[in-house]
């Protein structure tokens, strides 16, 4: 695994770590994982609207389940060989992307 600015060594070592074991390195496992954490942020997001008493605890888990889920991107990324801050990269480009094309506006 590449170290870019997007990746610090101790990142890269428990990624590695990680997927050192076989189990870890199946694809399917990694994509159901990373379901079921957008899934948590999803949760989390709404939750905060319509129970707004209890946000600073939906608030602070959503913090948590994106840190997992931008971490399961990572491993995925390591696991198909593709450089996480070319990633970003193309990720950040497309943002502009979409804002220069976008036509939609809120009714």
């Amino acid at each position: 695994m590449q170290t870019s600015e997007y990746i610090d060594e101790q990142v890269k070592r428990r990624i590695e770590l990680l997927l050192e074991k076989k189990p870890q390195r199946d694809i399917y496992k990694r994509f159901t994982i990373l379901a079921y954490q957008l899934a948590d942020v999803g949760r989390d997001m709404r939750y905060m609207e319509i129970y707004p008493d209890d946000r600073a605890g939906y608030l602070a888990h959503l913090k948590t389940a994106l840190a997992d889920l931008i971490v399961q991107a990572m491993v995925i990324c390591e696991l198909y060989h593709l450089d996480i801050g070319e990633v970003v990269k193309l990720g950040s480009d497309r943002l502009d992307e979409f804002r220069k094309k976008g036509r939609y506006e809120e009714t």
